[in-house]
């Protein structure tokens, strides 16, 4: 069977959650911030007011919009949706599905965002996995949230190595904490330990 990132969470599971009586509100909250974040190439403050535009003009309103939109005009969620300046070249994963062998277990997922930087020749010299999470109801400390994501996110720093062709220790993880506006790095030291042949 496949292994899928997103079942390596580790830690406590709020239980207002897991009993609520709307059933599957939050995973619905969570589905349409994903999607709207899927059309997020780069964007800075001019750019999130026309995607502002653009989804109330669709009739995209509500929590999860208007979630979004306070994310993308966050200052310290700015570089998430910027460009990178000292790259030659770079390129944005959107909502990517992987399937990947890594160490002889098959790993499948989809990735939130992924930013490749290139450098003249075209060749990947580093990549930023950046994993939204809509968790509501959790005032986690950074580091609690850092250690309860941490097998997923390290699952995907190896899947993205292989992905776009550079070493692991090229591949920076962070989550995207949309309730709080906050960037919590996944150090690779705190992984499942998973071998490829791209852990140089």
């Amino acid at each position: 069977p496949a292994r899928r990132p997103s079942a390596e969470r580790k830690g406590a599971v709020n239980a207002e959650q897991m009993f609520a009586l709307e059933g599957h509100g939050g995973t619905d909250f969570g589905t349409v911030v994903h999607e709207l974040f899927a059309e997020v190439e780069w964007a800075d403050g001019a750019e999130a007011e026309k995607l502002a535009a653009t989804w109330r003009a669709r009739g995209a309103a509500g929590a999860a919009t208007e979630e979004v939109l306070a994310c993308l005009r966050a200052p310290e969620l700015a570089s998430v949706w910027a460009r990178p300046a000292g790259a030659a070249q770079a390129e944005v994963w959107r909502e990517r599905a992987f399937e990947v062998v890594l160490a002889g277990t098959w790993v499948t997922g989809v990735l939130d965002r992924v930013v490749v930087e290139r450098d003249p020749a075209g060749r990947a010299v580093r990549a930023t996995v950046f994993d939204f999470k809509t968790d509501r109801g959790t005032d986690d400390a950074d580091g609690a949230a850092a250690m309860r994501h941490a097998g997923q996110l390290n699952l995907y720093r190896r899947a993205v190595a292989v992905l776009a062709g550079v070493a692991v220790k090229a591949v920076a993880c962070e989550l995207v904490l949309t309730r709080r506006r906050r960037r919590v790095e996944v150090l690779a030291r705190i992984f499942h330990p998973v071998s490829d042949a791209n852990d140089d």
